[in-house]
């Protein structure tokens, strides 16, 4: 039997035994069982790479039984309250096994990236060390997440709310990934895309849209790395899934903070900075109506938001203003900023612009030389 004290040897009966029970029960199985998978977590430093995989196999397969029966269960008009409560903390429970498993896998992967086992081979020790390649995991389980909540089963709680505390445990596991420097590699460029697509999920399906746009704000300023990634993310959720709201909601956050704040944090700037430039080259149009939020950056000290709000406002002249708009007194940050040197060379930097373009597009002098964008 599976022991609790420190320094034991996690054996496998406990697992056959709820596997067994999963045959027999189906997913309410683990309403019985989840000690044992609870033990598995709390040890899973110490247990054999086998049962390490074996787990994980097995919760995948868990999960993924009871999306495929939930949408039946939710529909069944005769379903007793004792049994609604039982998916309901079955649901639950299996969510929380499978992402906490998902999380233990990906600090221990982490970990072994910390110890820098890099060159030739560094795939074979990573395998040694878990049973498996980690990194092709991930996105089955995401997308195995995101298949779930795509179901309608804010039924399964009363008055059909979802507890904040479901929705914070699996959008976390998605930022607690992205946190990892190799997140922006190609290699993990179906991980990235799975992430994005099951946070698109919970901003439209469970009112997630401030507790996103508090973590993307506190992610620029702490992980250098994600600038471009949440900007794709962004960029997606505004278009692929209607939410452009959310540009807003972010570029008011950055709009709000104060020049002291900017320049006792030069790596969280330089993050604000990346991301309000690239993501006006993704979507300049949905942008714009946010830039008057930003005007006020123009005139502080750090250079770096100046030159992003400034960039910025090039791509748009660039890709949207066209025409009639490129009247400088039409603009909305005019009114505030007139005596901008940008300002008055717009409609030569449009036409200067479209030529100056890289072939993929990008603009490659698309901010004219002034005063206000030098380095102080």
């Amino acid at each position: 039997m599976m022991q609790k004290e420190e320094g034991t040897v996690i054996g496998a009966v406990p697992l056959v035994a709820f596997q067994a029970a999963f045959r027999a029960q189906g997913p309410l199985a683990v309403l019985e069982h989840f000690d044992t998978i609870y033990s598995i977590l709390h040890h899973f430093r110490s247990i054999d790479p086998d049962l390490k995989e074996d787990t994980l196999e097995f919760l995948i397969k868990v999960v993924s039984r009871h999306s495929q029966e939930l949408p039946a269960i939710l529909d069944d008009t005769t379903l007793s309250g004792s049994d609604r409560n039982a998916h309901l903390n079955a649901l639950k429970m299996n969510c929380y096994a499978l992402i906490r498993l998902l999380e233990s896998f990906e600090t221990s992967q982490t970990n072994l990236v910390d110890l820098d086992l890099g060159g030739k081979g560094k795939k074979a020790r990573t395998k040694a060390a878990h049973g498996f390649d980690w990194e092709e995991e991930r996105q089955p389980i995401l997308q195995l997440l995101t298949q779930l909540l795509q179901l309608d089963i804010r039924h399964l709680w009363n008055h059909s709310i979802i507890e904040e505390e479901f929705v914070s445990l699996v959008t976390g596991c998605c930022y607690r990934l992205l946190e990892n420097p190799t997140i922006s590699h190609q290699k993990n460029r179906s991980t990235r895309e799975a992430i994005i697509h099951l946070l698109g999920v919970a901003l439209t399906r469970y009112n997630h849209m401030l507790s996103a746009t508090v973590k993307i704000i506190q992610m620029l300023q702490h992980f250098e790395h994600l600038a471009p990634v949440l900007v794709a993310a962004v960029s997606l959720w505004a278009t692929d899934y209607g939410m452009k709201s959310i540009v807003g909601e972010i570029v008011r956050e950055i709009g709000q903070k104060c020049p002291q704040e900017l320049s006792r944090d030069p790596s969280g700037t330089k993050g604000f900075a990346a991301f309000l430039t690239e993501l006006a080259e993704r979507v300049p149009a949905i942008l714009m109506s946010s830039m008057c939020i930003l005007l006020d950056h123009l005139d502080g000290e750090n250079y770096m938001m100046r030159n992003a709000v400034l960039a910025a406002m090039a791509e748009m002249v660039l890709q949207v203003l066209n025409g009639d708009q490129l009247e400088a007194a039409s603009w909305p940050w005019a009114i505030a900023h007139p005596h901008l040197p940008f300002l008055q060379t717009a409609p030569l930097l449009h036409h200067q612009g479209q030529a100056d373009r890289e072939p993929g597009g990008k603009a490659v002098s698309a901010v004219p030389h002034s005063p206000v964008c030098c380095p102080p």
